[in-house]
C-alpha cells in the first residue's frame, strides 16, 4: 500500500486521502485566498514515525522575512533555505547582502544557500541537485518552490519550464513532496497546460470580495475523478482554514447560481473572458497607492521591495510575483478583480467626451 502524508488539514486529507510519495503540488492562486496558511500546514505537520527536510526556496522574498516568518515553527537543523532573492530580484543589494553578517547565519546549526548567478538557472539547478543527492536515502524531504512566477520573472518562460519539466519528474523518483505557486495571469495557456500535465496535482483557490474563498481540485492523479467536480468553500479565523459544511456550500451555490462554478472539473485558463487587452495592473496598483496618498518609497518599504521594483511594476514593465501580488491585495484590500477593471473615467474627462 502507497504511504500517505498529510497535507496538515484533516478537511482534504479526508476528500483526497492525504498527499503521496512523490506528489507535486501546483497551486493556482489568486490574491486573498491565504495560501500562506496552506503552505504553513504542510511545512509544519509531522507524523510520529517521519522527520521532514524542508528545503525553501525564495525569489520573492529576502530571508530574513522567510526566517522572520517560519523561525517558531520550524527546527533549524530540518530546513534549509536557498537564497535566489538577494542576487534575483535585489540585484545584490548591500542592504540585503548584510543579513549574511548576522551572528543567526553564520551559525551552524541554520544552513542558507545564496546563489550569486541567477542571470540563468545552472548555479541554482547544481545547489538543488546536491541537496537532493544529501537526502535521497535518508529521509523525506518537503519542498516549496516559491514561486513558478518568481521564476520565470527572472529567467523567462522557457527555462522555468525547462527546469519544472525536469526537476518535477526527479522529485516524484525521490519521492519527495513539493509545493509549486503561481499566479495564473502571469504565465502563457502553454505555459499552464504543460505544468499540469506533468504534475501530479493541480488546486485553485478563487476569491470574491465579501465572499467565502474557493477551492476546487483541477487535477488529482491517481484519485477518482468525480473530485474534480466540486467546489469547497472555505473561510479564515485566526490563521485557522475552516471549510463550509455541505448544507453552507449549497446555499452558496444556490446563491451565486453557475457563474462563480464555471469551468469544470477542467483547467480553464481563460481568466477574464473575451478581455484581450494586455495586462496593466501596474496603473491600478498606481491608482490605489495615490488614493492613499502614499509615496512610491512609501509603498515599496511596506511591501518589502525596493522602490525601483516599484517603478518598474506601476509602470507595467513587470508583473508582480504570486506571494508580493498577495501582499499588494491585502494591503490595499482589494479583490483580484480591481486590479484588472477598467480605470475609471474622471468626472470632468466624462463631461468632456461627446
Amino acid at each position: 500500500m502507497e504511504k500517505v502524508i498529510s497535507c496538515g488539514i484533516p478537511y482534504l486529507d479526508k476528500i483526497m486521502g492525504g498527499y503521496f510519495l512523490g506528489d507535486n503540488v501546483v497551486w493556482v492562486l489568486e490574491p486573498g485566498t491565504y495560501f500562506d496558511i496552506f503552505l504553513e500546514n504542510f511545512l509544519t505537520t509531522k507524523t510520529e514515525k517521519d522527520e521532514f527536510t524542508i528545503i525553501y526556496v525564495t525569489f520573492d522574498f529576502p530571508p530574513q522575512k522567510i526566517l522572520a516568518r517560519y523561525g517558531n515553527l520550524i527546527n533549524s537543523q530540518n530546513f534549509i533555505l536557498i537564497d535566489a532573492f538577494t542576487f534575483g530580484k535585489a540585484q545584490g543589494d548591500e542592504f540585503f547582502q548584510s543579513f549574511y553578517q548576522e551572528k543567526i547565519v553564520q551559525s551552524k546549526s541554520l544552513r542558507i544557500y545564496s546563489i550569486k548567478n541567477l542571470i540563468e538557472p545552472s548555479e541554482f539547478i547544481k545547489t538543488l541537485s546536491s541537496l537532493q543527492g544529501e537526502f535521497k536515502a535518508n529521509r523525506v524531504c518537503k519542498y516549496f518552490f516559491g514561486s513558478l512566477t518568481g521564476m520565470q520573472e527572472l529567467w523567462g518562460e522557457r527555462d522555468t519550464l525547462h527546469f519544472f519539466t525536469y526537476t518535477c519528474p526527479k522529485l516524484f523518483e525521490l519521492k519527495a513532496l513539493a509545493y509549486w505557486p503561481l499566479v495564473k495571469e502571469a504565465h502563457s495557456k502553454s505555459f499552464l497546460a504543460t505544468i499540469s500535465h506533468i504534475t501530479q496535482i493541480v488546486i485553485n483557490l478563487s476569491f470574491e470580495e465579501n465572499n467565502p474563498c474557493a477551492l476546487r481540485f483541477l487535477k488529482l492523479e491517481g484519485r477518482p475523478s468525480q473530485l474534480l467536480n466540486i467546489t469547497h468553500y472555505y473561510n479564515v479565523q485566526e490563521r485557522t482554514i475552516d471549510f463550509l459544511s455541505r448544507q453552507e456550500s449549497k446555499e452558496i451555490i444556490e446563491r451565486f447560481g453557475s457563474q462563480r462554478l464555471s469551468g469544470g472539473g477542467e483547467c480553464n485558463y481563460s481568466y477574464f473572458g473575451s478581455n484581450k487587452q494586455p495586462i496593466q495592473i501596474g496603473n491600478r496598483i498606481r491608482d490605489f497607492r495615490l488614493q492613499m496618498n502614499l509615496s512610491q518609497v512609501e509603498l515599496a518599504k511596506k511591501l518589502h521591495i525596493t522602490p525601483s521594483a516599484l517603478s518598474q511594476i506601476e509602470n507595467n514593465q513587470t508583473l508582480p510575483s504570486l506571494p508580493l501580488f498577495v501582499e499588494i491585495a491585502r494591503f490595499f484590500k482589494k479583490s483580484l478583480d480591481s486590479f484588472f477593471l477598467p480605470e475609471p473615467i474622471p468626472p470632468q474627462d466624462h463631461l468632456n467626451r461627446k
